[in-house]
C-alpha cells in the first residue's frame, strides 16, 4: 500500500503544529522532532521551508504584538510618571506652607552630584586629567587602506559569510 504524497496543505499545517510545539522542547528533543519531521518528507527542502516560514511568521507576529505591549507598557509608564510629578508638586506646595502630608516625603536624590556646564564649555579646554579620551578603530578606514594594499597590523579581510535563500 502506498500512502499519498503530503498536500501543501499538509506540509503548512505539519509546519505550523512543529511551530507551535517548538517551544515545549529543549534544543536537543526540538533537533530529534525536527530530523523526524525531515525523515517523513518527501521533499526535505520544502518541507523545511515551510517549517521556516511558520516560524519566520510567528515570529513576526510576536514582534509585532512585542511592539503594541512595549507601547502601552510606555503609555503607562507616562501615566504613573505624571501622577508622581503631580504628587511631588503636592508635596512640595504643602512644604512650602509648613504641611506634612502623609503617605511620602521629599528627600534628596542619592548618588554622584550632578555636574551643571556652562553655555561656552568646552571640554577641549579641560587638562588632560579632567578629560576621556576613546580610542576606537575606525573601520571604514582600514577596510580602504586594506584595499589599497596596505598592512594594517593586526587585522585581516575576514570572508564574507554565507545564507540560505530559499528559492521558488
Amino acid at each position: 500500500m502506498t500512502t499519498a504524497k503530503p498536500t501543501t496543505g499538509d506540509l503548512i499545517q505539519a509546519a505550523a503544529v512543529l511551530v507551535d510545539t517548538s517551544a515545549d522542547y529543549t534544543a536537543d528533543e526540538f533537533a530529534a522532532v525536527l530530523d523526524a519531521f525531515i525523515a517523513a518528507a518527501d521533499d526535505k527542502i520544502r518541507a523545511l521551508r515551510f517549517v521556516a516560514k511558520a516560524a519566520e511568521s510567528r515570529s513576526e507576529a510576536m514582534r509585532v504584538e512585542a511592539a503594541l505591549y512595549a507601547a502601552a507598557a510606555r503609555a503607562q509608564a507616562a501615566v504613573a510618571e505624571r501622577v508622581t510629578a503631580r504628587a511631588f508638586m503636592l508635596m512640595e506646595a504643602a512644604e512650602l506652607v509648613g504641611e506634612t502630608l502623609p503617605g511620602a516625603r521629599l528627600q534628596a536624590n542619592g548618588g554622584k552630584p550632578g555636574l551643571l556646564y556652562a553655555l561656552d564649555f568646552a571640554a577641549t579646554e579641560l587638562p588632560a586629567l579632567l578629560q576621556r579620551v576613546i580610542v576606537e578603530p575606525d573601520g571604514d578606514a582600514i577596510r580602504a587602506a586594506l584595499a589599497k594594499g596596505e598592512a594594517v597590523p593586526g587585522v585581516s579581510i575576514r570572508p564574507a559569510g554565507r545564507h540560505l535563500r530559499w528559492t521558488p
